[in-house]
């Protein structure tokens, strides 16, 4: 199991608090447990992003990784 640190910006931030650490062998598994702990996520839409790279799907996770939630956004 790998310890990673999470950070989040914006609505997520307010529901997630300070930046903190977790153990998740993949990001599918770090959302599930997010999802158990802080219910107000399961409705949200959001981006993941893997040492500052946005992922789309299910990616592996290592010590020291750092995972940032977003909520969605839009440019112009």
């Amino acid at each position: 199991m790998s310890r990673i640190k999470i950070i989040s910006f914006g609505r997520l931030k307010e529901i997630l608090g300070s930046d903190f650490e977790a153990e998740a062998e993949n990001t599918d598994i770090l959302m599930h447990q997010l999802n158990e702990t802080f219910s107000l996520l399961k409705d949200l839409k959001l981006r993941i992003a893997v040492n500052q790279k946005i992922i789309s799907e299910n990616t592996p996770l290592h010590n020291n990784d750092v995972v940032a939630l977003m909520p969605p956004y839009s440019g112009g």
